[in-house]
Order: C-alpha cells, then structure tokens, then sequence
C-alpha cells in the first residue's frame, strides 16, 4: 500500500471517528430553561396519543405534562429527576428514546457493529479484486480457452 493511501486511509477514519464523536457528545450544557424544557418535551411520549411526543400533541395529557416539565425545570430538577418522575407515573412507555444500558443498548449498538462489519468486508473484497490482476496465465491455459472458443463458435 503506498504511503499516499495509507494517508488517504487514515483521514477518511479520522473523519468518521470526529464524526461519531460529536454524534455522541451530548452538550445541553449551555442551554437556557425554555430551551430545556423544550428538549425534555420532544423526548417524551403523549401518554394518550399514539407516537406522538409531548411537543407535538395538543391533547390536555400533554399539555399537562409540559406544564409540569416547564414547572420542573424552573424549579431546578436534573434532567434525570424529570425523566424518573415521569416513568414513576406513566412507566417506561412514556419515554421516545430507548434506555443506552442492559439489552436496550443493543438497540445503539447493532447499526454501528453491522456498519463496521459492512466496511470490513467491502474493504477485504475490494482487496481482492485489486490483488487478482497478478494472475500468470500459462500457455496450457490459453490453449484451453482457444478449444472452447472454436467448439462454440463451430
């Protein structure tokens, strides 16, 4: 592999690994309580309506729930407070993302083991093919192909 390729290599799996870093860093830390409280609403389901986050249902369940998110930001409860209350009366339902431990992190973990088994295979394909170009064909060889040449075509 040439010195230019193996750079090319590196920068394209630098590039996914910056990529998967910033995809998985969470930063909530600057943002204001309206804007919290808004993300805390999209991340929980409407207990009557069906895939529907708080955020966007208009029913008075949700309504209510957002009233009383609103109200617990502002009282200073942790993210984590808000989302353990809510599951305490509504259960594990109510929350639109799965869990990121125990079995429910197969759910995060089995796209990105399939992708790098994906790129895996594709890369040892790909060097296959390149690597066949070396093949010597012998006299005896070419001999065969003319004979099957001349019967199909006689």
């Amino acid at each position: 592999m040439t010195t230019r390729r193996r750079l090319s290599w590196l920068v394209m799996v630098a590039v996914l690994a910056g990529v998967l870093a910033v995809g998985v860093l969470d930063d909530d830390g600057d943002q204001t309580p309206a804007e919290r409280a808004a993300t805390l609403h999209e991340q929980f389901a409407c207990p009557v309506c069906d895939g529907q986050s708080v955020a966007e249902s208009n029913v008075g369940a949700a309504a209510a729930i957002r009233a009383d998110i609103d109200r617990r930001v502002a009282d200073g409860q942790s993210d984590q407070q808000i989302e353990a209350y809510l599951i305490s009366v509504y259960g594990e339902e109510i929350v639109l993302t799965p869990s990121s431990d125990g079995v429910a992190a197969l759910v995060w973990a089995m796209p990105v083991v399939g992708a790098v088994l994906a790129v895996g295979g594709l890369v040892v394909v790909f060097r296959g093919w390149s690597r066949r170009g070396d093949v010597e064909v012998s006299d005896a060889d070419r001999e065969l192909v003319e004979r099957a040449l001349q019967e199909e075509r006689g």
